[in-house]
């Protein structure tokens, strides 16, 4: 039971029964290299020698010979210090259990901006992937090097969409591949582009409707056959 005082029990103190009987109780609590009682003491609600003398070995471990006066007084250091020895055990909720990521055969990937044209800044090539329909995300870089991802990296991803399937059921973090991004001009000044992701379970190609800048330059109208490409590692960032 947590300690609770109404007024001062010890040397000199009002002693009242119900006080010195908490405090004789809240000491038995004490552990002996804590500065607790070698004998335990009896609770009578008597402030007797013994309790005082149990108060001065309380307060001789934790605060020397200058706050060793065997008074323990209301909101004051000796009360503070023992009453931690009666509060409750915490007890802590168990944590929740960690969501483990399914695997699925249908997954959306998405660019980080809604542009029809990218490639002119390192960002551009950030991608999200995210399973279907259990809705896990994971991110990835499509760079020459592996680990090398230029900042910021983006945290929201509301561009151009597509939605493919892979050959066998895969979680989000299983895309780390070879991978090459390509777009052709076609007739009409219109252009079609795709990602392609060298994967383990098979080869896959994923329509996409943003369109490649470099590294061989803007695709220009009036030159239907024209293609860039941009190719490296697919790279998981988070």
């Amino acid at each position: 039971m947590t300690l609770f005082l109404s007024a001062s029990v010890g040397h000199r103190g009002a002693n009242q029964h119900k006080d010195v009987l908490g405090v004789q109780d809240a000491i038995n609590k004490v552990p002996l290299d804590e500065g607790g009682s070698p004998v335990p003491l009896k609770l009578d609600g008597k402030c007797g020698p013994k309790t005082i003398k149990a108060i001065q070995r309380f307060q001789l471990h934790h605060f020397g010979w200058g706050g060793c006066d065997g008074l323990i007084e209301v909101g004051k250091q000796t009360y503070l210090k023992l009453v931690l020895y009666t509060l409750p055990e915490l007890k802590l909720p168990p944590p929740p259990a960690r969501r483990i990521e399914p695997k699925s055969l249908k997954f959306i990937i998405m660019r980080e901006n809604a542009n029809d044209s990218f490639g002119a800044k390192n960002r551009d090539h950030y991608f999200e992937i995210r399973s279907v329909p259990h809705n896990f995300a994971s991110v990835y870089f499509l760079g020459r090097q592996q680990g090398m991802h230029p900042r910021p990296i983006p945290n929201r991803f509301d561009g151009h969409f597509s939605i493919f399937k892979t050959k066998r059921a895969i979680t989000t973090k299983e895309f780390e591949c070879q991978a090459v991004y390509f777009t052709r001009e076609k007739a009409g000044n219109t252009s079609d582009s795709h990602l392609t992701l060298i994967l383990e379970s098979g080869t896959i190609q994923i329509p996409m409707d943003a369109h490649l800048i470099g590294p061989h330059g803007i695709i220009s109208g009036g030159h239907p056959g024209t293609s860039t490409f941009r190719s490296g590692i697919f790279d998981f960032v988070k």
